[in-house]
């Protein structure tokens, strides 16, 4: 009598369409990567600049309607707007506004809040969130050799990407672009009527083209250098080691320039210095892309190196999955 029937036995289960079997990936490494504690207290700290900003907005939506009220959140926003676009806006606006020129001021004073959120507060948590979940996506799989796996079911190369990257642009999502939604929201709600969405419509369209500005770059390139190692410590590593020195060149070039303009009662605005920073070229665009980037001269070459890393990390990150399977 056999054991075992060694014939052939139907598939009973559910088929997955074609086009969301990479989400089968994102799944998996969404469940793996939530295991680790530091990353469930950062998606905390990501919810306190939320209520941070939501002071700013508050207490400018009620000088709204005390115009009294207007003076105290002005001299507020001159330290936070200081060598900024946005003070010299403040600056003409007059110390008891109208109401037309506070409803004129009122998208400017959003996007400068929505665009600090994002550029100061959520890009430094974006880069140790990335450097916590991206460097053992891939690693992981070529020195275990999971690829094999992977390949030995109707996967196509693109598909195993795209399921990487889901996996840390969902958590990006959750502490850029869902918290700056929120902000938004918090707005509307503080706002004398819902007729000021027809006033700030945009907004959350900035959002969503700033976030992926932040997003798409950023993942496929630390995806990239994933796949260059076989240790996800030393991918980790490289992710950090980039921005640290990418922010010390920054610095060490504008710091005298930075000083000298400051004794002159002066604000240095840098000009080629950004491109060497990527925190300052992620900032040049994002900034571009809320209305805040006057000139456009740095601008454009921001943009041609976001797109030069994400095509590169692209290609790079193709040769790199098929490779193992050439060998």
């Amino acid at each position: 009598m056999p054991i075992h029937s060694t014939g052939y036995r139907p598939w009973n289960e559910t088929g997955v369409a074609p086009w969301r079997r990479w989400l089968a990936i994102t799944t998996t490494g969404v469940q793996r990567a939530w295991k680790s504690l530091w990353l469930k207290r950062l998606l905390l700290a990501a919810l306190f600049p939320l209520v941070f900003f939501s002071i700013p907005i508050f207490f400018f939506e009620q000088s709204g309607r005390d115009p009294q009220s207007w003076t105290m959140f002005e001299r507020a926003m001159r330290g936070m707007t200081r060598g900024t676009p946005m003070a010299s806006i403040l600056d003409g606006v007059p110390s008891d506004p109208t109401p037309e020129q506070f409803q004129t001021v009122r998208h400017s004073v959003w996007s400068f809040l929505l665009l600090t959120m994002l550029r100061n507060t959520q890009a430094f948590l974006m880069v140790i969130l990335v450097g916590i979940v991206a460097p053992p996506l891939i690693s992981q799989d070529l020195r275990t050799r999971a690829y094999l796996i992977y390949f030995s079911r109707p996967i196509d190369r693109w598909e195993y990407i795209l399921g990487k990257f889901g996996v840390v642009a969902f958590f990006l999502l959750l502490i850029s672009t869902g918290p700056a939604l929120l902000l938004y929201l918090v707005g509307l709600l503080l706002s004398p009527s819902l007729s000021v969405f027809w006033m700030t419509w945009d907004l959350p369209l900035r959002i969503l083209l700033a976030s992926a500005c932040l997003i798409i770059p950023t993942t496929l390139g630390a995806l990239a250098i994933s796949s260059m190692t076989l240790e996800s410590r030393y991918a980790a590593f490289s992710w950090f080691a980039i921005w640290l020195m990418g922010h010390v060149a920054y610095s060490s070039l504008t710091a005298i320039p930075t000083f000298q303009a400051q004794s002159r009662r002066e604000v240095y605005q840098p000009g080629w210095e950004l491109l060497t920073s990527p925190y300052q070229i992620l900032g040049a665009v994002q900034s571009y892309v809320f209305g805040f980037q006057q000139s456009n001269q740095w601008v454009w070459p921001a943009i041609f190196l976001l797109l030069t890393i994400t095509v590169g990390s692209l290609i790079l990150l193709f040769r790199r999955v098929a490779a193992p399977m050439r060998a």
